[in-house]
């Protein structure tokens, strides 16, 4: 999980090219959950405030949410509700055991199993969230999170 959220968050790595082909040989294939559009925000866990995340984006762009929490990088927050209907999911996803070569190329599925809010923390919980906006809010549809720097068991 660190190496796939390390990936995305050093080599700002955008939503469109997350799944797809890069330098380090490693391609990942979007699981069957997930919607085929980008997400809406993608970022660091910052707070929870019951139903309402904040998400910290160092490369969103348009309005950031006024008066939000002070997050780790300085980035733009943004508000993300949660509703009955969202669906949660943590991102189980494992790295390859080795670094692949560029004659030895990996393709990794992305998997998922249910998650819950509880399980996030703030500034180890990498968010993707997708929905509608509504205002300086977005109403999440689906969202996953990815643990940072959370060894796994093995």
């Amino acid at each position: 999980a660190a190496f796939l959220g390390g990936r995305l968050l050093n080599r700002g790595v955008g939503s469109l090219n997350m799944f797809g082909p890069n330098d380090d040989g490693v391609s990942i294939l979007p699981a069957e959950e997930l919607p085929k559009t980008p997400p809406e925000i993608e970022g660091l866990f910052v707070e929870r405030q019951d139903s309402l995340i904040i998400v910290e984006d160092d490369r969103a762009t348009g309005d950031s949410v006024a008066g939000s929490p002070v997050g780790i990088g300085g980035g733009s927050k943004f508000e993300v509700l949660i509703t009955t209907d969202t669906l949660v999911y943590h991102d189980t996803t494992q790295p390859p055991a080795q670094r692949p070569t560029g004659n030895d190329p990996r393709v990794i599925q992305q998997t998922l199993e249910a998650g819950t809010l509880d399980d996030l923390i703030v500034s180890q919980s990498l968010i993707m969230a997708w929905g509608r906006k509504s205002g300086d809010r977005i109403i999440a549809e689906v969202v996953v999170y990815l643990d940072l720097g959370i060894p796994q068991k093995p």
